[in-house]
């Protein structure tokens, strides 16, 4: 009886240890160095992680691929994720770094949703740890996280179906766990896309631009031509009163 006691208090303890070490999702709906170091017990490494991103999106548009992939090409395997995309193009990291300023939480606003999650076995992250860092998510599915330890290896592509309206510039936001704790992790150097529409806008505001310009410039030819020939005309007219 105590023999069967010990091995089950064992069984128990290994069970413990385990989803301590590989939690069902980050603990948290922000990416901040400081306190990720502190989970895993280590600081950030590189595991050598980049991201391949489109280059736009269209408001309302079809999904686009948010690819995670090694800079050399070498499979990188991982257990864990946390993925968001903001407004604006600074990473939240870097807003996040910033312990006491007014950006401490990074930007509220995490725009879009992820689809097909539930196949990659990745979830939307609980409401409540956003709703506790005021993160603003514009679908369940705007942050997301791993459901269980993963087995995922790079390149890993997730889809990502941007907002219905246009948000200009956004950046995507990824951290990456190759395992339980003093396991190296990373956070990926983020990307930006660029709307569509915004892109539209800036080619449109540019051909205006040099419309007005080469407007401008007939009008000073027109007002220069106009000008020689009223002092053809006031020349002439002085001969023939002469």
């Amino acid at each position: 009886m105590q023999l069967l006691q010990f091995y089950l208090s064992a069984a128990l303890s290994l069970l413990s240890l385990t989803a301590t070490c590989l939690p069902n999702g980050a603990p948290r709906c922000k990416i901040t160095e400081s306190i990720i170091a502190q989970g895993h017990k280590i600081p950030q490494g590189s595991l050598g992680l980049v991201m391949k991103l489109p280059a736009t999106y269209t408001p309302g548009g079809r999904p686009i691929p948010i690819t995670i992939t090694s800079a050399t090409g070498a499979p990188v395997k991982f257990a864990g994720i946390l993925a968001y995309v903001t407004t604006g193009a600074v990473q939240d990291s870097v807003l996040t770094a910033k312990a006491g300023g007014p950006t401490v939480n990074g930007v509220a606003a995490h725009v879009g949703r992820f689809r097909h999650i539930r196949a990659q076995q990745l979830r939307p992250q609980t409401a409540a740890l956003c709703t506790a860092l005021n993160v603003k998510n514009a679908h369940p599915k705007s942050t997301i996280t791993h459901s269980v330890p993963l087995n995922a290896t790079t390149p890993f592509t997730i889809m990502w179906s941007p907002p219905r309206r246009d948000k200009g510039v956004v950046t995507v936001n990824v951290v990456i766990s190759s395992g339980s704790s003093k396991s190296p992790w990373q956070i990926v150097p983020s990307g930006q896309i660029q709307s569509v529409a915004a892109t539209a806008g800036h080619a449109n505001a540019n051909a205006n631009a040099k419309n007005n310009a080469k407007s401008n410039a007939n009008a000073k030819n027109n007002a220069k031509s106009n000008k020689a020939n009223a002092a053809k005309k006031a020349t002439a007219t002085k001969k023939a009163k002469a």
